[in-house]
């Protein structure tokens, strides 16, 4: 009898559809306090607002591309279905390869500067509605998650945020604000520069 070769383990999971196959990115939370800890300064120093926003973070194996641009790191919404099981307003997915190919701490803000200024806080209209009750001493809060016991739902809904999150893609060439804080960090960004100086030189040149 003849017998099947084991299969080599994979850290990338791959999925059979309509004789397609799919390959999933590999998502990583082991190491994301490093992520924290540098998103903990620049928020202090630059994004005031979204320091009572709950934000989780992760790795994903590789940078992925988007319009043509490396995406070094991502933020995304936490889906209402799942609200109710996860304690997060948010989740920023940062690209391994390139996070530890940033040995200086000024690139690696740098990095996270770019994915905060993706997200924006709209003021939300008044919640004073909520929580609202449902059947089987159920609440919803204006956020749409529900919560067992009235208490425990006023709690949860003072501790909400009193903005709404959205979230924009990257700008297609650079964040202007990103880079006069933190110059050409990328190698894209040296070359626009570069264009931006000769820019200038001929200008004055054709001013004189």
């Amino acid at each position: 009898m003849k017998l099947n070769k084991p299969m080599k383990k994979s850290s990338c999971h791959y999925f059979k559809k309509s004789e397609r196959v799919i390959k999933m990115a590999d998502y990583i939370k082991e190491g994301a306090e490093s992520i924290e800890a540098v998103a903990n300064r620049v928020i202090k120093k630059h994004h005031e607002k979204l320091a009572n926003i709950k934000i989780g973070y992760q790795f994903r194996g590789t940078a992925r591309k988007s319009k043509g641009r490396t995406i070094l790191a991502e933020a995304s919404k936490i889906p209402g279905k799942l609200q109710n099981f996860i304690n997060l307003d948010l989740i920023i997915t940062v690209a391994e390869d390139k996070w530890a190919a940033a040995e200086d701490n000024r690139i690696r803000e740098a990095i996270i500067d770019d994915v905060l200024r993706t997200i924006h806080l709209e003021e939300q209209e008044t919640a004073e509605n909520f929580p609202r009750r449902l059947a089987d001493d159920y609440y919803q809060l204006s956020s749409g998650k529900k919560v067992k016991g009235l208490k425990k739902a006023q709690e949860a809904q003072l501790k909400l945020c009193d903005y709404e999150i959205k979230i924009y893609d990257y700008d297609v060439k650079a964040n202007i604000r990103n880079m006069e804080e933190y110059g050409p960090w990328r190698k894209d960004l040296e070359k626009m520069e570069q264009s931006i100086k000769q820019t200038n030189i001929f200008s004055q040149v054709a001013g004189d």
